[in-house]
């Protein structure tokens, strides 16, 4: 999808967010994703901060994305059911029995809360894809738009949730006003909606391109701008967080109804998947999809022993379904006819084959230890993850966890040569700051490529690689500001360990490692257990290396914070040990000794 960035021109348009009549610029053009795919200007309310499509005309959304592939791909891959119910963790589940959802879609919110809350549910939803989830999830969804309070029936609803449904909506000011209409006396509206604070170049498409979803979204609201809109449609109560590229919003006419810090329970969404894939066949899209997304759940929990065995419920699913076999990912990395569109890749293989392969390397290195499989599954998710993205963009689509994994695939690929052949390792990091992508030709983005380079390079030092280690040190250095707390302690104290073991540089390796006691300092309050991996160990290591600078004042004075027996979090014993021991031996003047 090409967007134009330099368009010098302004619009005469009135905001729909806070009506400022301003004449607006225009941040970009692009163009629309139904035919005949007009150019479409986006423009900047310099007021709030939202962005709107004003010469957009309203499609017809009971036959957007109308296909049997296109329903394949939310329910295999594009559906975030974690994402959709997230919000109602916001809510206190027992003040709530009646439950109304604005533009359901499949119904994946609706069939949650009802399985796991218990509450009465109803949908809304026009659509296509709500025709088969009204069916295939025995769910209440009326195939009809809200228009009136009268539309969503007599009795008022205790929770309304409109989940990535105003950026669609051209008369939001209206629309808001009846949401407001349909809640019960202490109700609560939550809302998510794209963030247009995420509207940047650098961007990654796999976000930008959802985010914009040209022909399709009319306005994408700032922070400011979206709570401007839901005070002008009457809430007093109202609340606005930005979650990277998505807003969510609690409004009601009471306020303290709703905590948007609250998150989702993960082994409560796990279970639901769980007993929602019973009663799916597995090699049937909806199966599929409830079966990975259990998969991704466990494994990024660390359940391996759960995902292994989840694991091989998708790799039967896949070989009933497609015929080909994920223990044999070198097979489909060997695939040089890789589909061209949409249909061609649902008869191939699953949408979610990225995430899939990805979760089968992970499990084959840290649970079985087999990096040469983890690295062909990595190798086969960063492919099939491309050319899934590809075939999705060619219908104005993208996905931006695809997006996310296939990049994290290619560079667990890299960070795993570490062992058997290091320069490589550090080749493939170099390379993925100059090189595109092989099939879309896109730049890996800058965070995930922070990522792999500090992995990599904490990998290299691990296994005593240091030489190769320093050829990404600098960039490791550099990210630095872009690092969290935990990740800037990790980096630092490497850093540390290289200047200390490789550069013999002592006094520089002192302070690298000072920056990463302080770090985990101010990181104890957040994540003690993560902050303690280092927060001594870091210390110690200051102390060693101030003495190799001659530094006996600062090495004595590091010490005695080593051991003082009033040491808040207290000192481990091992290292108190090895303090007293370096006192000892270089005769430092510490307290404690």
């Amino acid at each position: 999808m090409h967007i134009d960035w330099d368009i010098d021109n302004t619009v005469e348009a009135p905001c729909p967010a806070c009506a400022d009549t301003a004449p607006k610029p225009i941040r970009l053009q692009v163009r629309s994703a139904i035919p005949p795919c007009p150019e479409l200007p986006l423009v900047l309310c310099n007021h709030c901060g939202t962005s709107f499509f004003p010469t957009l005309k309203e499609p017809e959304y009971e036959t957007a994305h109308a296909t049997k592939e296109a329903l394949a791909f939310y329910l295999e891959q594009g559906a975030g059911i974690d994402v959709m119910a997230e919000p109602l963790a916001a809510i206190d589940s027992s003040k709530v029995q009646r439950y109304l959802e604005i533009g359901c879609g499949f119904g994946f919110s609706l069939d949650f809360a009802r399985s796991v809350f218990g509450w009465s549910v109803q949908g809304i939803d026009p659509g296509f894809a709500a025709n088969f989830g009204r069916e295939m999830l025995d769910l209440p969804i009326a195939s009809t738009y809200l228009r009136t309070p009268a539309d969503a029936g007599p009795e008022p609803f205790d929770l309304v949730l409109c989940s990535e449904v105003v950026e669609h909506v051209f008369e939001p000011l209206g629309f808001l006003e009846i949401l407001r209409g349909v809640l019960a006396p202490g109700g609560t509206l939550l809302l998510t909606t794209p963030n247009a604070g995420a509207i940047a170049p650098d961007t990654p498409a796999g976000i930008l391109v959802p985010l914009l979803s040209p022909g399709y979204h009319v306005t994408l609201y700032s922070r400011a701008g979206f709570e401007a809109l839901l005070r002008r449609a009457g809430f007093t109560a109202v609340q606005v967080t930005e979650h990277g590229p998505t807003l969510r919003a609690a409004v009601s006419m009471t306020e303290g109804t709703a905590d948007l810090s609250r998150r989702l329970d993960r082994d409560r969404y796990i279970d639901y998947l769980r007993e929602r894939a019973r009663t799916i066949a597995p090699d049937t899209p909806l199966g599929l999809g409830l079966r990975y997304r259990r998969l991704k759940e466990l494994t990024h929990a660390g359940r391996f022993a759960e995902a292994e065995e989840a694991a091989r419920q998708v790799v039967e699913a896949c070989r009933a379904r497609f015929g080909f076999d994920l223990d044999k990912p070198d097979e489909l990395l060997a695939w040089t006819d890789w589909p061209a569109d949409l249909a061609a890749f649902h008869a191939r293989g699953p949408f979610s084959l990225c995430g899939i392969l990805y979760c089968l390397g992970m499990l084959a290195w840290l649970h079985h230890g087999n990096r040469d499989l983890a690295r062909t599954c990595f190798q086969a998710a960063a492919m099939a993850g491309e050319h899934a993205r590809a075939v999705l963009q060619k219908i104005g689509a993208d996905d931006g966890e695809t997006d996310d994994l296939a990049w994290r695939a290619r560079g667990y690929a890299a960070q795993i040569l570490a062992w058997t052949n290091p320069a490589a390792a550090a080749d493939a990091v170099e390379r993925f700051e100059t090189e595109p992508s092989l099939v879309l030709k896109e730049r890996i983005p800058l965070g995930i490529l922070a990522d792999v380079r500090q992995e990599t390079f904490t990998t290299l030092l691990n296994l005593g690689h240091y030489a190769v280690a320093d050829r990404l040190a600098l960039g490791v250095e550099q990210d630095l500001p872009t690092r969290t707390l935990g990740q800037t302690a990790s980096v630092t104290f490497g850093l540390g360990i290289l200047c200390l073991n490789h550069r013999k540089a002592a006094k520089m390796a002192s302070t690298w490692f000072a920056k990463a006691h302080e770090a985990s300092r101010r990181l104890l309050a957040a994540a003690p257990e993560q902050a303690m991996a280092l927060l001594w160990p870091a210390l110690y290591h200051q102390a060693l290396a101030l003495v190799q600078a001659k530094d006996k004042n600062g090495a004595a004075e590091a010490v005695s914070v080593l051991l003082d027996p009033s040491a808040s979090p207290a000192v481990p014993p091992d290292i108190v040990e090895q303090a007293k021991a370096l006192a000892r031996t270089h005769r430092l003047a510490a307290r404690g000794v």
